[in-house]
């Protein structure tokens, strides 16, 4: 039994899945932006559900975020059912075609991983942004990943390089999420993610293609040598940092309650509030205060990363 499967036992009292089940879906692609995401003006899906797998993810907490057939009665199907969505690319075409991104700063993706997609879409929507007329194309796109989008960095460098927001922020963000050092708890957590040092080589080949990286440590977990890895971050001009640890009982984006009785089981730290204080600052004995964010504001900067930087 591998350690994820020994954790999602532990949820659901269940076996893990075992295959991802693929199907379609006819809806939208592009959404306004409301709720937590409610600081930009579109989100962006190309698939429901996804097949990360991660363990700990808000999403199934959230009646309103994905259809009950994705989630399960517990939750014990995220990540095993995944519809792709169809005529992707042609929507999105139509999209830029009709002016509705002009100038517009639009999430992608909020509830899946963009780069849990085929990797031929991903590439052909930059392709489409970097044909787009300049006046078509969006003020911002924000990308919201623990997979590898340095797969596209060179095209997503050909795009941001290529466009000048009017508020003279960057085209593009690659917000990188990278909650861990430990690759047994990215192993036991998230089934189908890269590792600790494969994420770390995605964020030096984004910087080193000029990509803007702002790194979320999110969900916040163990670390062997966090001061190490937020040094590597300044190293690679990394203006700021943001981060979120596990939640319970907020507004919003609440970590699944069976997770969360699970941490309070195996790893109580990571939900003591002394022990999170002295996370942060150690965080900030590296970055500034000003320059490590927290919760909804972090998130919100993500739109005007220059007013940080």
């Amino acid at each position: 039994m591998s350690a994820y499967d020994a954790v999602y036992n532990q949820l659901y009292n269940l076996p893990t899945p075992n295959t991802v089940h693929f199907g379609e879906s006819g809806a939208e692609i592009i959404r306004p932006a409301r709720g937590f995401v409610d600081g930009f003006d579109l989100t962006m899906q190309t698939q429901v559900g996804c097949p990360a797998g991660c363990l700990f993810c808000y999403v199934p907490s959230g009646s309103r975020l994905t259809p009950p057939a994705m989630r399960g009665e517990m939750g014990e199907n995220w990540g095993f059912e995944v519809r792709r969505k169809r005529e992707v690319l042609s929507r999105f075409a139509a999209h830029l075609k009709a002016d509705e991104l002009a100038d517009k700063v639009i999430y992608w993706s909020g509830v899946t991983d963009p780069y849990a997609s085929p990797a031929a879409e991903t590439r052909a929507i930059w392709e489409l942004l970097i044909a787009a007329p300049v006046v078509q194309r969006p003020r911002r796109l924000i990308v919201q990943t623990r997979f590898r989008p340095d797969r596209d960095a060179e095209r997503i460098a050909a795009y941001a390089h290529s466009t000048s927001p009017r508020d003279n922020g960057p085209a593009v963000v690659v917000s990188y999420s990278i909650g861990t050092d430990h690759d047994e708890l990215i192993r036991a957590w998230e089934r189908a993610t890269p590792l600790f040092g494969q994420r770390m080589k995605a964020i030096e080949s984004l910087r080193r293609a000029g990509i803007a990286v702002i790194p979320t440590l999110s969900p916040f977990g163990l670390w062997n040598d966090l001061v190490g890895a937020l040094e590597q971050f300044r190293a690679w001009g990394i203006p700021y940092i943001t981060h979120l640890f596990f939640k319970r009982d907020t507004e919003s984006a609440n970590t699944p309650s069976r997770f969360i009785s699970y941490l309070d089981r195996e790893y109580p730290m990571l939900l003591d509030p002394h022990w999170q204080r002295e996370q942060t600052r150690l965080m900030q004995s590296v970055y500034s205060p000003s320059r490590v964010l927290f919760g909804k504001g972090a998130f919100a900067s993500l739109a005007a990363p220059q007013r940080v930087a």
